[in-house]
């Protein structure tokens, strides 16, 4: 494992490890992480983190928390500004109050499963 400094200069920081298409079964990763009303998730290309440090990422995604469009804007403007060496995208989401689950994912996919 490397430490995030290391990965930073590493020669193989854009090895792929999994994608579909290469194996016949390729098993998933799933995680679970206790979620909040109004958190929000970045998914974004390495085009963004190469680009611009976590710290920036949260401080622009803070303060422009009420906009989410003008944020993913924001943030590949900077990445641009700073050099953007590869495509850059960016979604952000936010959990809406009425989303939070009563219980993990396996007990959500059954009860849909049932009804």
């Amino acid at each position: 494992m490397l430490t995030q400094e290391q990965a930073k200069y590493s020669l193989n920081k854009n090895l792929v490890t999994r994608a579909l298409g290469i194996e016949a079964v390729v098993p998933p990763d799933i995680s679970e992480y206790r979620i909040e009303a109004e958190d929000i998730y970045v998914l974004c290309s390495d085009g963004l983190t190469d680009m611009v440090d976590a710290e920036a990422v949260r401080e622009i995604v803070a303060t422009k928390r009420i906009d989410l469009a003008e944020a993913a804007a924001e943030l590949i403007a900077v990445a641009n500004q700073n050099g953007g060496r590869d495509n850059v995208s960016v979604v952000l989401v936010r959990v809406p109050e009425g989303f939070l689950p009563t219980g993990g994912w396996l007990q959500r996919w059954m009860v849909r499963k049932q009804t």
